[in-house]
């Protein structure tokens, strides 16, 4: 539960962010926009007005028949849709989140409120919950408009193009229900952590941006269909990762002390 100085502490933050700095469209918007809109958009197009060819039927061996469409163009877009830009939605929270973390605490103590934060009623765990539940809040506000967006844009492009229409998938359900929720979570703490004993922002940054790798990674791999996760696959992913973010959630705040964060 969040107590009521927690809440503050919280909203303060996101008002600093979205608010007081004036730059949240640029700063947290632009890229994630462009991953969940123009870059799908882009394939879309390419899709419809790719020429059908042995290429064209070698993609569509790989793709199971999309609930009885027969549409070809739009066969490849729900197998693009389903099974490649989720992995945008993995990777747009752990953007966002490294954006904010990394002044979490790096941020205090360059403008010097470090220490009065740390004369607040609060606990030193309170603090460093409030950090991480602020950073969580802010990145699945901007994978939610994100979302939506992607879909209401994809789906007028499908509609006004093919006639048909985009609907998103259980993959979907499961992605942004549990999968990405969980990981965000997981590597928020980390982040955290990282800020608290980095020496500057630009070094807490640095530290975050390392877990983005292995998503990278994993995208190269499900987009040249190396790796084509099912249903289940992903359900089973999104229990372990919430399984590991509930266990980092009691044990992440051990060794952190008040020596450790000051020492950084």
């Amino acid at each position: 539960m969040v107590n009521k100085m927690q809440a503050v502490l919280i909203r303060k933050e996101l008002k600093d962010v979205i608010v007081e700095k004036g730059k949240f469209f640029t700063n947290y918007m632009l890229v994630p926009l462009i991953m969940a809109v123009g870059i799908p958009v882009m394939f879309v197009l390419m899709v419809i007005f790719m020429e059908d060819g042995a290429q064209l039927e070698q993609i569509m061996a790989l793709i199971p028949n999309p609930g009885g469409v027969e549409h070809g163009d739009f066969a490849i877009i729900n197998l693009i849709f389903d099974n490649v830009l989720p992995m945008f939605f993995l990777m747009i929270p752990s953007m966002i989140s490294a954006a904010m973390t990394a002044s979490s605490f790096t941020g205090e103590k360059e403008r010097r409120t470090l220490e009065t934060l740390l004369y607040s009623p609060m606990s030193l765990r309170e603090i460093f919950n409030a950090k991480i539940i602020g950073a969580f809040l802010l990145s699945m506000l901007v994978t939610a408009i994100s979302f939506v967006t992607m879909v209401l844009v994809l789906g007028l492009l499908v509609w006004f193009m093919l006639g048909v229409v985009l609907v998103p998938g259980l993959t979907w359900l499961i992605i942004l229900g549990l999968v990405t929720p969980a990981f965000a979570f997981i590597g928020i703490v980390f982040q955290v952590k990282f800020s608290a004993t980095a020496k500057n922002s630009q070094e807490a940054f640095q530290r975050s941006a390392l877990l983005i790798l292995p998503l990278m990674m994993l995208f190269v791999a499900q987009s040249a269909g190396i790796l084509m996760v099912n249903v289940w696959m992903l359900l089973a992913v999104g229990l372990g990762l919430a399984i590991i973010a509930w266990v980092l959630m009691r044990t992440a705040f051990r060794k952190f002390t008040y020596e450790e964060l000051l020492k950084g």
